[in-house]
């Protein structure tokens, strides 16, 4: 029955944390009397996915890989407060500063996967030091001072704000807007499950994660693999922090703190992405992204303490890591 159990939830990893995120929404709706599903709670629920997805995905790109990106809470900071100084010192367009801004969180990340490959650096390693030497940067230079961003249209249109109205059936329900960096979380992770499950790169990553040396026989280029996951995950945080700062005009490099990334690896977690490697779903991150960002709000709304759900979230974290190696465990069996 239990090895029937585990069976189940490693085919249907996605629908197994959308039952969590139901039980979750049914639990927070009649706790609150039927305040979490209102339209403007709605809202911030799905702003907050958004963001937290987008970041959530870019670390399943790495941990299929094996490795994992701690500087990416940094580049969501860093790369809109580029976009937002050159706009504002020295009228560059919203949209080519954007465009900058992604350009290094690229660079940023090749520069992570650079160092972890090439110089055998653990990738914990070396991008908790790209946290503090980004973190360093804007302390040092700029004063962690925010940047209020001009209003440009239609950059602010299409990225900061929704992009339709509440009476647009298709994407309202009750009144609820698609806010924008729920729509663009959802296109990015629709692309990368298509990249993941439906080309070559994509079983090369997984191959990567789950048997390096196996795919280095077969002629795969690991090294040159996790470089490239790396430079797509500092791209999905440095699109995450420019969404984020279309959407409020103002960037603040303080805006990510660490605890962004630890967030997006949990929500990945909870989604079903494995820490060892080989195995993971970019559509269950932006499930668990959900999930956290359902608790994160819904437990205040029904008068729980902050730092409860902070207790919540590290239990999921651990019942999804027993639950994944215990998944590993018998894809490992059912192999030999």
């Amino acid at each position: 029955m239990r090895e029937q159990l585990l069976i189940l939830l490693s085919r249907y990893r996605e629908a197994s944390i959308a039952v969590v995120a139901i039980v979750l929404v049914i639990y927070f709706q009649l706790g609150s009397d039927g305040g979490f599903l209102s339209p403007s709670f709605m809202s911030v629920v799905l702003r907050d996915t958004g963001r937290l997805g987008l970041i959530a995905t870019a670390e399943v790109m790495l941990m299929i890989t094996g490795e994992i990106d701690l500087s990416l809470s940094a580049i969501f900071s860093i790369a809109p407060y580029i976009m937002a100084l050159l706009s504002v010192t020295y009228g560059v367009p919203l949209a080519v500063g954007a465009v900058i801004g992604v350009l290094i969180g690229i660079l940023v990340g090749a520069i992570n996967g650079i160092v972890t490959v090439r110089f055998k650096v653990p990738s914990l390693i070396t991008t908790v030091g790209t946290l503090f030497f980004l973190q360093g940067i804007v302390v040092s230079i700029y004063n962690s001072q925010p940047i209020v961003a001009p209003v440009e249209q239609p950059f602010n249109a299409i990225f900061g704000q929704s992009l339709y109205q509440p009476t647009d059936a298709l994407l309202s329900w009750h009144g609820v807007t698609a806010f924008t960096p729920f729509l663009w979380a959802l296109l990015v992770v629709l692309v990368l499950a298509l990249v993941l499950n439906r080309t070559t790169f994509g079983l090369h990553t997984i191959a990567t994660g789950s048997n390096i040396i196996g795919a280095r026989e077969i002629g795969v280029r690991t090294d040159r693999m996790k470089i490239y996951n790396f430079m797509i995950a500092g791209g999905c945080a440095a699109f995450a922090g420019i969404i984020n700062t279309a959407q409020f005009t103002s960037a603040d490099p303080q805006a990510g703190s660490p605890f962004l990334t630890l967030q997006a690896i949990a929500a990945a977690v909870i989604g079903g992405t494995s820490l060892l490697g080989g195995s993971g779903t970019v559509i269950g991150a932006l499930i668990g992204a959900f999930v956290v960002a359902s608790l994160n709000n819904g437990l205040v709304m029904i008068g729980a303490q902050a730092t409860v759900s902070d207790i919540y979230l590290g239990a999921a974290i651990i019942a999804a890591m027993i639950l994944s190696i215990q998944v590993d465990r018998l894809r490992t069996r059912r192999r030999v």
